[in-house]
């Protein structure tokens, strides 16, 4: 029983040292960034119109800004295609496009370049087509999502259950 308490204590003790702040390890420090510079953000831009006939490397127009966190994190005009870049970062960039028709193909673009691994398509009927990719972008980089199929892709809006439906959506993540 002796042995017991000796135990107890020796363990009693270690823990008023580190409880007392004593040879406890603080870390590796990690440089901060002044607030405003370099945070992570997240920008939702959408359109509820149809666009029907989209010429092969025309875009995609967005007529709704969403949640764009934190403000200035991204700039869009609504109605309008491109959408400007405002940090420096790796980005995921997601879209979705409710396609009429078909076949189709889409993929994002920084200015005039495809951004590689982001063109997805389909054979047709009436389906939203998704599409992903991770890529570095600069600030005042300008984004698009253009048609990259040789014949004009429409979009549609429509209406399900009374509620108009989303036509178009891009989702902007910058990661680090």
């Amino acid at each position: 029983m002796g042995s017991t308490n000796k135990r107890i204590s020796r363990i009693h003790g270690d823990c008023e040292e580190s409880c007392n702040n004593k040879n406890v390890h603080r870390g590796i420090q990690v440089p901060q960034e002044p607030l405003g510079t370099g945070l992570p953000g997240s920008a939702y831009i959408y359109d509820t119109t149809a666009q029907p006939g989209i010429p092969n490397n025309g875009s995609v127009t967005f007529n709704t800004n969403g949640n764009i966190t934190p403000a200035g994190f991204v700039t869009h005009v609504p109605g309008t295609a491109p959408i400007i870049i405002n940090q420096t970062g790796i980005y995921l960039i997601t879209f979705e496009v409710f396609v009429t028709g078909g076949p189709f193909a889409f993929s994002l673009f920084n200015g005039d370049n495809q951004i590689a691994g982001s063109n997805y398509g389909g054979n047709g009927g009436s389906d939203p087509q998704n599409g992903q990719v991770i890529t570095t972008l600069n600030a005042s980089d300008v984004l698009k999502l253009r048609n990259i199929h040789p014949n004009p892709t429409a979009l549609l809006n429509t209406i399900v259950g009374g509620t108009l439906v989303i036509s178009a959506s891009i989702v902007i993540l910058r990661l680090a």
